[in-house]
């Protein structure tokens, strides 16, 4: 998918979860061009408490469904990257593409990828590659957003 324009900005977009409700304290909507035609793009982004902290979120909704999640590594206020785990498809759904033990997919070679563990340095932290991007990378979450969207419809 590629960016071919911005449709709007905004503050305050309330999105409803199954379970819970989340309120991103900014977004951007972007008009994009995929394989199967335009699509609405929105990033959302807001702050969560996740492994030990508060940290900054990005969420990449395609069509109005999320396809991306980003968070903020531990040096975010410095290098402003966010990363996003990689899945691959499991016995239930899709699962974590565990670090190091396993191959990074052929199909995530585009992106910058990093163990989850070097960029979050706390206990918990799963042992998972992930995509890295800056939080200005617009291009690479919706890049990442859109491989997602592709490996579901499969």
């Amino acid at each position: 998918m590629r960016i071919i324009g911005i449709k709007a900005v905004g503050t305050n977009y309330l999105y409803v979860w199954p379970k819970d409700e989340e309120n991103f304290d900014y977004y951007v909507d972007y008009r994009v061009m995929g394989e199967d035609g335009e699509h609405d793009i929105r990033i959302g982004f807001c702050q969560r408490f996740v492994y030990g902290r508060d940290r900054l979120r990005a969420v990449v909704w395609i069509d109005g469904y999320p396809h991306a999640e980003f968070l903020g590594a531990d040096d975010f206020d410095k290098s402003g990257d966010l990363i996003a785990e990689i899945k691959v498809p499991g016995d239930r759904g899709e699962r974590i593409c565990r670090y190091p033990n396993e191959p990074i997919p052929e199909r995530y070679t585009m992106f910058r990828v990093e163990g989850l563990k070097i960029r979050v340095k706390t206990s918990g932290v799963r042992g998972a590659w992930a995509v890295v991007a800056n939080i200005g990378d617009h291009e690479t979450m919706v890049a990442l957003a859109g491989l997602r969207r592709l490996e579901r419809r499969r």
